[in-house]
């Protein structure tokens, strides 16, 4: 399934090339070694680096005040970060042929659009940006590198490119300054008016609370078919449902008067009072709800989109007021049904819900409902990340971007968040992304409620990746008095980040190493990964990742196949895309059980007699997408040729997997033997047949 990506967005530039003679007159000017690699690794090396020979010595120059370092600097172009552009978020040079190539396939492709992946099944046609041809088929990128500065480079240079980008949809006039960001403050959090002090804000509780009522009667794979429904048709049936079930509930309320707006959060809470009245009640007084639902939000900056004082269990006492019937409600908003079909659709309470039960056995399974707890309390846990990833400067700029000039005319914010949620299909990808953690956590044969509440924990400990800021030198230039200082910046990194190991110089927390892990099994962000060869064993990445960029190349076949092999797994991205290209809705039917054994059962049953359990779980090559291999080399540059003699070195590395010494093995039975005799030396490792691949 691998396929070698010839990548022609390796480009270089005169300023890579004025970049590189200034560097290396730096070197040489202090007596260091050829700077040749670092120039082609990565970028602005002496604002990266920590801890390399040549910046030892470039930190000393400064201290000694040697001045013949200045005319370096000052001569070249391209050489250091232009943090004036950065702080006004302007555009910068990549200023390396390598970064510029991983640029073109991330945010040149505007996968900055996107808070997660699109989903591989979708049950309607997607919105705009996930209906984007170029986003439709994109994969998140696992970025290998020899240096430790290239994780920390990656990171910091496309987190930046995408929130530039990001920002500046809503507002060009916004600065990279902890003043000018202010501006992008939460939008879904909890207020006193100051009319009459009530609490505002409300509707949040719509979109996170899982509503069981609409949870079974508007499930969008249910109406979804093999010549795939427009979202305005599914919208349209559930609509209709809801109208019907909605009677009961407004038939005491007022018909003339103003329209009450609390009706949207209040009317889900209030079907599932009438139609499961035991089961909401019970819910709504478990303490374990005070607890996952109005916990005190974690300590943070205004970054990581917390919503300071937390008046979470204010509203928790409103909605048991609501339950116990001491709210009364006013005439109900015409576009009730519709914004509840929206809720229904794709409401990230509501979705998470049907998932965790789908994965577990389906929504219509006895028991599931009565009783409730553990179930929709691992649906509460789950979504309400939500809430958070909203409010991140970046999403809360991407929607009112995004929504600005659109044809529903100016909304309320979390009207923009129900819209992006039902564009980019957000059930069809909680769908595939719970169906993958119920394999990869291992709960075959654990109850129902256990294996929700493992689920929910991981997704949402996934959701909750906070911004990490890494530093970065800043090196200032008096060309006045040709001195040079050094002092030490932060630049945030979130669409793309650094995974390394407790010894390196970032010296992360294990939690947070596992949490980037997971965050990146996961749809949303981050959408790359950079590590050193710290992230090449042991470690898997295949979940939403089949794209391997090797910006360094190895020095031996065996490094080559480990660094494939974190994203060629058990199924993997590129095996999901292929089976619902292959399938598609077909196989799935109108049930609401997990869609994807259905599709993983229809490729066993119809693979070709002899291919064995690998496929379809491991290979599966029916469809366009394949394991993706990046090398972006320069043109002319000896890492071609290194390339094609490590492809010939793999080729015979497979044949003799598991053999002890196995460098110095291909390298005797490359000098003894032609390719075409090794053949006779292969090891079988495909499991005997009638042994099962799905355990």
């Amino acid at each position: 399934m691998l396929e070698e990506v010839s990548d022609a967005s390796a480009k270089l530039e005169p300023g890579d090339l004025m970049a590189y003679c200034g560097l290396q007159n730096l070197a040489e000017s202090l007596g260091s070694r050829d700077a040749l690699e670092y120039w082609k690794s990565s970028p602005y090396p002496l604002n990266f680096m920590d801890k390399y020979e040549l910046k030892n010595d470039f930190e000393k120059a400064i201290l000694d005040n040697n001045r013949k370092i200045c005319g370096c600097l000052t001569e070249t172009n391209g050489l250091l970060l232009p943090w004036n552009d950065i702080d006004a978020y302007e555009k910068i040079d990549p200023g390396n042929a390598r970064l510029r190539s991983l640029f073109s396939g991330t945010v040149g492709v505007n996968a900055w659009r996107l808070l997660w992946l699109p989903p591989s099944l979708p049950y309607y046609s997607l919105g705009w940006p996930f209906a984007d041809p170029a986003l439709k088929k994109f994969t998140k990128r696992l970025v290998f590198s020899s240096w430790r500065m290239v994780p920390r480079m990656i990171a910091s240079l496309t987190s930046y490119e995408a929130e530039r980008n990001m920002i500046g949809l809503f507002d060009s006039s916004i600065r990279n300054t902890p003043d000018s960001r202010k501006r992008l403050r939460p939008l879904l959090k909890f207020a006193r008016s100051d009319r009459d002090g009530r609490l505002t804000g409300l509707p949040i509780l719509g979109i996170i609370y899982p509503s069981i009522t609409l949870a079974k009667a508007c499930d969008p794979l249910k109406t979804a078919s093999a010549s795939l429904p427009s979202a305005a048709d599914a919208i349209h049936r559930a609509q209709i449902e809801i109208a019907r079930l909605l009677l009961p509930i407004v038939s005491s309320s007022p018909e003339y008067g103003p329209e009450d707006d609390n009706w949207y959060w209040a009317a889900p809470i209030l079907l599932d009072v009438h139609y499961h009245r035991g089961s909401a009640e019970k819910f709504f007084h478990s303490k374990e709800l005070a607890d996952i639902w109005g916990g005190e939000e974690i300590s943070g900056d205004d970054d990581d989109g917390d919503e300071g004082p937390s008046l979470w269990r204010e509203a928790i006492a409103e909605v048991i007021e609501l339950v116990e019937g001491k709210i009364l409600l006013k005439r109900p908003p015409r576009d009730l049904a519709l914004v509840l079909a929206k809720m229904a659709i794709a409401g990230p309470g509501i979705t998470c819900l049907r998932a965790l039960a789908r994965v577990t056995g389906g929504l219509s399974v006895g028991g599931l409902w009565e009783p409730l707890d553990e179930i929709n309390m691992s649906a509460m846990r789950m979504s309400r990340p939500f809430v958070r990833l909203f409010n991140l400067p970046t999403s809360s700029a991407l929607l009112r971007g995004l929504y600005a000039s659109d044809s529903r005319g100016a909304q309320a914010y979390w009207r923009q968040v129900l819209e992006y949620c039902l564009d980019g299909g957000l059930q069809a990808v909680l769908d595939e992304y719970v169906h993958f953690l119920k394999e990869s956590e291992g709960l075959f044969g654990y109850a129902r409620g256990k294996a929700a509440c493992r689920i929910s924990e991981t997704a949402a400990e996934a959701l909750s990746l906070r911004t990490a800021s890494l530093d970065v030198d800043e090196i200032d230039l008096d060309k006045k008095s040709r001195s040079i200082s050094r002092s030490k910046r932060t630049m945030r990194t979130n669409f793309a980040v650094m995974l390394s190991d407790k010894r390196s110089d970032e010296s992360p927390s294990e939690n947070r190493v596992s949490q980037v892990r997971k965050a990146f099994n996961s749809p949303f962000w981050p959408f790359v990964l950079a590590t050193t060869s710290i992230g090449q064993e042991g470690l898997d990445f295949h979940a939403y990742c089949h794209a391997v960029v090797h910006w360094n190349l190895p020095s031996n076949p065996v490094d080559l196949e480990q660094r494939e092999g974190r994203v060629h797994r058990y199924k993997g991205h590129a095996i999901r895309k292929n089976l619902a290209e292959r399938y598609g809705l077909s196989e799935v039917g109108q049930n609401d059980t997990d869609p994807w054994e259905a599709l993983f059962t229809a490729g066993k049953r119809d693979r070709k007699d002899g291919s064995g359990d690998l496929v379809p779980f491991w290979i599966y090559t029916e469809g366009e997408a394949r394991i993706l291999r990046y090398v972006p080399t320069l043109p002319l540059s000896k890492d071609r040729e290194r390339l094609r003699e490590l492809c010939k070195s793999l080729a015979v590395y497979r044949m003799v997997f598991g053999q002890s010494r196995q460098e110095d093995l291909v390298a005797l039975l490359m000098n003894r033997l032609e390719i075409k005799d090794m053949d006779k030396l292969k090891i079988d490792l495909s499991p005997p047949k009638g042994f099962s691949m799905e355990r």
